[in-house]
């Protein structure tokens, strides 16, 4: 993990450290959601890095304006798994489902 990402992985673990603090989240939802994104970020990492091939060759095949837009679908396509996937573990914590 570069150092700007571990800069950001420890600021968004010290939020959900307030939160907790705050009683807004339990112990057991704090390590859930921190477990939960740092699976999603290496999948992500690892599904982004396979795209580049591709990316490659529609750059030479098609050029670089149609391998963007290609790319761009794809990343668009990454992020509404991801949010979809995101809400429904949120939505199965301890705290959200005793809010509710």
């Amino acid at each position: 993990m570069q150092a700007d990402q571990q800069a950001q992985r420890q600021a968004w673990i010290e939020g959900l450290a307030q939160l907790r603090e705050q009683g807004a989240l339990d112990a057991d939802d704090e390590n859930t959601l921190i477990r939960h994104m740092d699976e999603r970020l290496e999948a992500v990492q690892q599904e982004l890095k396979a795209l580049v091939p591709e990316y490659e060759r529609r750059v030479d095949a098609d050029g670089r304006e149609a391998a963007d837009a290609w790319l761009g679908a794809q990343a668009r396509d990454v992020g509404e798994r991801e949010g979809a996937d995101a809400r429904r573990m949120v939505d199965s914590l301890t705290s959200v489902r005793n809010a509710a």
